[in-house]
């Protein structure tokens, strides 16, 4: 009987030490999402994500009374965001609506950026509990960019303009963007009729110097990189859509949501504040300029009138 009550009190010590470290049975937290007093906002480990995190977190330490908020920003990769937002250890984090849809969802690339989010907002919620809130307003897709140079010489203004001239051009890239069939090297000369004079493999790193030194004239890009704006390069339209939506919105778990309501009404005051311009200055502005995320992100939330200086 001793031993029983032994084993027993070891078992119940295991049980702690796993619901500690983040084991516990679905559903089950002892962090943020079970203290309603503490919300703990995130973000991935890239500066755009890390700013948009920082002004959640600025609007509601600012407005939500009574609630300890805390900031748990650079999460490894967005598999370590979900889970944490999932385990409760996370209250709410910046996700992109492509990556909700192809990376947590697993369902096929869809370029119709209404359907992927009212895909991923119906699904979260029904299947995960998380509700999606409104869309900040920038969409961090894939992109084509070009120098102001070329683009004010041949008159571009989208990926189609491309097709009269883009014999007298170099495309380059990282070898990922050559090998990727439904929205990389392949898909845009097919879907637009490009044909390049050539195609160079670039590392990643290299590809904007590389532009800028007019050794390529045609690169691929993040539509919100803080190095077009450094470099003065030009995102041409993609009017075919040919590449999939990433608008970001803020997803929050539903029992923060019914605990605090008012969160969801603080941080919807971001929708449609930020477009890809913005975004690329504010990127811009951590990356080429060395600024401080936080300090970036509170000083947008101020130039736009949410915080008060």
């Amino acid at each position: 009987m001793k031993k029983i009550a032994s084993s027993f009190v070891m078992f119940m010590a295991l049980l702690v030490l796993m619901s500690a470290c983040g084991f516990g049975p679905p559903g089950s937290s002892t962090s943020a999402s079970a203290n309603s007093n503490t919300i703990v906002i995130g973000s991935k480990n890239y500066t755009e994500n890390i700013v948009v995190g920082d002004m959640m977190y600025e609007l509601l330490k600012a407005k939500l009374k009574g609630v300890n908020v805390e900031a748990k920003p650079d999460l490894a990769s967005t598999l370590v965001a979900w889970n944490s937002l999932q385990s409760g250890q996370l209250n709410a984090y910046p996700e992109y609506t492509g990556t909700g849809l192809v990376d947590i969802l697993k369902k096929p690339v869809n370029t119709n950026p209404n359907q992927v989010y009212q895909t991923v907002k119906q699904a979260y919620s029904q299947q995960y509990h998380v509700d999606w809130l409104n869309p900040l307003g920038f969409n961090n897709t894939y992109a084509i960019a070009v120098p102001k140079s070329i683009a004010d010489e041949y008159h571009l203004k989208t990926i189609s303009d491309l097709a009269a001239v883009s014999s007298k051009l170099v495309f380059g890239s990282d070898p990922e963007f050559y090998v990727r069939q439904d929205d990389g090297y392949p898909a845009l000369l097919k879907e637009y009729g490009l044909h390049f004079a050539s195609a160079k493999q670039i590392d990643v790193g290299l590809k904007y110097e590389a532009m800028a030194n007019n050794q390529i004239q045609v690169t691929d890009a993040y539509s919100t990189d803080g190095e077009l704006v450094k470099y003065n390069f030009v995102v041409l339209q993609d009017n075919k859509h040919l590449f999939p939506p990433y608008y970001a919105a803020p997803i929050v778990r539903q029992d923060t949501l019914k605990a605090h309501p008012e969160v969801a009404s603080i941080l919807n005051e971001l929708a449609g504040k930020i477009d890809d311009a913005t975004m690329k200055q504010l990127n811009y502005e951590v990356d080429v300029q060395h600024q401080a995320a936080d300090t970036v992100a509170k000083q947008f939330l101020i130039s736009k009138g949410l915080l008060s200086a």
